[in-house]
């Protein structure tokens, strides 16, 4: 059957084209009519330098699955889903030993000819997730929310813990409830002054807010003052949090170097002789989100307040305009084929 499906190339460019799939799934695959997509932060990533040739894009699905394909056991035509990004195998020596979160052996839905921003796609059986009770627009926020969700998990918070979020994007944003219901005593979260609707949300969702323009390194008040920081900015930011660090502090860290600040410079004797550490938040495989759908259908992470635009396929030129050129009143732009 023929679809319509959006492509992207770096520098902001997208189409939307006509593409073929087949009209049945292989097996343990599945067919998703897909509902909404919400657009992520590595698709402008992809946008802006990454995609030298037109891909396919859009990872933050929520569907109905119209078509099982042979061996998809458990799972039935009809019901809604969303999807984990990628999945674990269940049968490698990792997942074995319990470690399933550093699984790279499932199959993937990346790189086909129709992901997320489609009508259509063909996903593997293993990485559909059921849902109910949630619209489609805010059931796709899972995704992004398990992201969510591995950063805080990564960063060890306690009982106890005084934390800081660097950058009140969406996984800053979500970031906050799950790391007071973790036992953070107290959440500050950091942005710039162009960031007064995301600051605004952060303080509806429990946090302290705190509007840095210049480098954290010149803000002695904040150094020394956090258990844990979580950062969702640009690379450089991270040589910059570590002195906000105190003695035994943990920087938890998501996102990819951009626009040539994939190094940073670390004083490693400081680093060392106050015991600081440096976690790699990478949420592949896109697991938790039996967990976050269910933080969202108690109203924990309330999805209404991280979506900022709905928009349909056609206007996904306007909706990549609006996250490059009114990041100010943009927070989360959910597309609806």
């Amino acid at each position: 059957m023929e679809i319509r499906s959006a492509y992207l190339k770096a520098p902001w460019q997208t189409e939307i084209r006509r593409v073929s799939m087949p009209e049945e799934p292989p097996a343990k695959e599945v067919l998703i009519r897909v509902e909404a997509c919400g657009i992520c932060g590595s698709d402008l990533f992809a946008a802006e330098s990454k995609a030298k040739e037109w891909q396919s894009f859009g990872h933050e699905v929520a569907g109905v699955i119209e078509k099982l394909g042979p061996g998809c056991d458990g799972l039935q035509v009809g019901q809604k889903v969303v999807l984990e990004s990628s999945s674990f195998c269940g049968q490698c020596e990792v997942c074995r030993n319990g470690r399933v979160d550093l699984c790279r052996s499932a199959p993937h839905f990346w790189g086909r000819p129709a992901l997320g921003f489609s009508e259509y796609m063909t996903v593997p059986a293993c990485c559909v997730v059921p849902y109910e009770g949630l619209s489609p627009e805010v059931a796709c926020l899972a995704e992004p929310a398990g992201v969510s969700l591995d950063m805080v998990k990564t960063a060890g918070i306690e009982l106890g813990s005084r934390v800081c979020i660097i950058g009140p994007g969406p996984i800053g944003l979500m970031a906050i409830p799950l790391a007071l219901r973790s036992g953070a005593v107290q959440v500050v979260c950091i942005g710039r002054s162009g960031n007064s609707k995301r600051l605004e949300v952060a303080k509806e969702l429990g946090a302290e807010v705190l509007v840095v323009n210049g480098p954290l390194s010149g803000r002695t008040d904040l150094h020394k003052k956090f258990d844990r920081v979580l950062t969702t900015a640009p690379a450089h930011f991270l040589g910059d949090a570590l002195p906000l660090l105190a003695f035994g502090g943990i920087i938890s860290y998501i996102g990819f170097g951009a626009s040539g600040d994939e190094k940073i410079e670390l004083d490693v004797n400081d680093f060392h002789v106050r015991k600081l550490q440096l976690r790699a938040s990478y949420a592949s495989p896109g697991i938790y989100l039996p967990m976050v759908l269910e933080y969202m259908k108690a109203g924990v992470i309330p999805g209404d307040k991280i979506i900022s635009h709905v928009l349909e396929l056609d206007q996904m030129e306007e909706a990549m305009r609006l996250c490059s050129k009114e990041k100010e009143t943009t927070l989360k732009i959910v597309i609806r084929p």
